[in-house]
């Protein structure tokens, strides 16, 4: 009778056994395959990710890079007189008509720049000739500035750059480099092109441009279309 209800026990547990294995493999499998299957997107979901934005059309004007010099050169001679635009411009550097860089004079910046230009100072040489209270009230200098320092450098750069006895007597010169993409050395072949406001920018043409702006010194392309359409917007705001 001991021994029946031993094999009772032991047979009860087998099966018992037998149910809780089975059982946990079908959940474990089900498991797996249900993850399986939410793991892998939709062909729908995947063409739209790897799909690519629409090109955008391509500009009427293409930016000007170092190897477009010759067709620049070329594009800046009438095709009417075989004279270069620059040269039929504004006055500029063949006959030393042209503004200097006061800026150049350390202690003046772009703001006393302007408003020496604006009260006719235009060159290094006229600078030098001012007397100190005179630059002082032109351009409304700080109390710690030293306009006698200015008028000893100006006549330094004259002197050192062939300027003495310079003057200019065109329009009064803009600030060009409020344009982007143009720092002060651009600014300075511009002005030596006789081009010294935005609206004689505004005038010029991208092939124009690129004859002025040496082709040595185009580390990046230059998008001289976008010169042209900020001076106009420069100038349309007086």
């Amino acid at each position: 009778m001991a021994g029946m209800n031993i094999l009772w026990y032991v047979g009860t547990g087998f099966l018992l056994g037998w149910v809780i294995s089975t059982l946990t493999e079908w959940l474990w499998f089900r498991r797996r395959h249900v993850g399986a299957g939410a793991s892998v997107p939709s062909r729908s979901g995947s063409a739209q990710s790897n799909r690519q934005p629409a090109a955008y059309p391509a500009p009427e004007y293409q930016p000007y890079g170092a190897s477009d010099a010759g067709a620049g050169d070329a594009g800046a001679t009438d095709a009417g007189s075989g004279q270069s635009s620059a040269a039929s411009g504004p006055p500029g550097a063949a006959s030393g008509n042209r503004p200097d860089p006061l800026s150049d004079v350390r202690g003046i910046g772009d703001v006393y720049e302007q408003r020496l230009y604006e009260a006719g100072i235009f060159t290094w040489h006229e600078l030098g000739q001012v007397d100190v209270d005179t630059l002082r009230a032109i351009t409304k200098a700080l109390p710690t500035s030293q306009p006698e320092s200015w008028i000893e450098q100006a006549r330094q750069l004259a002197a050192e750059n062939g300027r003495i006895g310079a003057s200019y007597t065109g329009p009064v010169p803009d600030d060009l480099t409020r344009i982007p993409g143009i720092d002060q050395v651009f600014e300075q072949e511009l002005v030596r092109a006789g081009i010294v406001t935005f609206a004689q920018l505004a005038e010029t043409t991208a092939p124009e441009l690129a004859a002025i702006i040496p082709a040595h010194r185009l580390d990046d392309a230059i998008d001289f279309a976008a010169w042209i359409g900020e001076a106009r917007e420069l100038q349309a705001k007086g």
